[in-house]
């Protein structure tokens, strides 16, 4: 117990930093005295977190776990969209960012899934956590959609999502420069063009940094369930809202 409250400061911590708390004491046989003790407790090699004594619980949630990982690790998409509070549904995987490769691996009941990025643009810290703006979580997600969530999930977070920041949007498109990525973020943000205030030089933004000579699709699915949208030379669902019940007619 010697070190404990000192590593319970650090919240995770791998054997590194372990070793400058515990100083002329072996931080090897340390740790896993204090990991057999139940004082702390592996997350994965080289990571460890502190157990709250009087709860039994881990001192830190998993968003912090996340945000942990690495020191550019970060939550992004559908975990991003979870922290802000736009998706309410239990959720057994954590997406995080990193610009460093890490194995995916498992910890109490959370899976930890690597998403490689080499920007840490719009990554910002609130309360301790490492986390993708709103905007960069709209544009991550659209961009790696049927990887990271649905288009209807998708759909349903942007369905509660009260307002959006159309320069921030356009810096990380700007950051991506993806000539199908305008594309897709145009055509789905046009049905929350009032709800997110978004301007319609937006728009003419994001189609002005398109190849419009390029076709592409929204999704993976088949191309038969898709119409071809030729304002954003797209093949993609004629009215995106039906997928979340909302009954509009809005033709894009």
């Amino acid at each position: 117990m010697k070190y404990y409250q000192k590593l319970c400061k650090l919240g995770i911590f791998n054997l590194n930093q372990a070793a400058r708390i515990i100083n002329n004491d072996n931080p090897v046989q340390t740790l896993s005295s204090y990991v057999k003790s139940g004082f702390v407790r592996k997350i994965k090699h080289n990571l460890y977190i502190c157990v709250d004594l009087a709860s039994g619980n881990d001192i830190v949630d998993k968003d912090f776990i996340a945000s942990n990982i690495n020191n550019n690790s970060f939550l992004i998409a559908h975990s991003a969209f979870q922290f802000y509070g736009f998706y309410n549904q239990v959720f057994n995987n954590c997406q995080v960012g990193s610009i460093n490769k890490f194995k995916n691996f498992k910890y109490d009941g959370i899976n930890y899934e690597c998403f490689l990025f080499d920007t840490l643009k719009q990554v910002e810290i609130i309360r301790g956590i490492k986390v993708t703006s709103i905007e960069r979580a709209i544009v991550d997600s659209i961009n790696l959609i049927g990887k990271v969530m649905d288009l209807e999930e998708l759909l349903k977070c942007l369905d509660i999502i009260p307002l959006v920041n159309e320069n921030k949007l356009k810096e990380m498109l700007l950051e991506y420069n993806k000539d199908i990525l305008y594309r897709k973020v145009g055509y789905i943000l046009s049905y929350f063009k009032n709800e997110f205030n978004l301007s319609s030089s937006f728009f003419d933004f994001c189609l002005e940094h398109s190849n419009q000579n390029n076709r592409g699709k929204i999704s993976n699915y088949e191309l038969s369930k898709l119409e071809y949208i030729p304002k954003w030379h797209l093949y993609a669902y004629k009215n995106l809202l039906k997928i979340i019940d909302k009954g509009s007619e809005i033709d894009a």
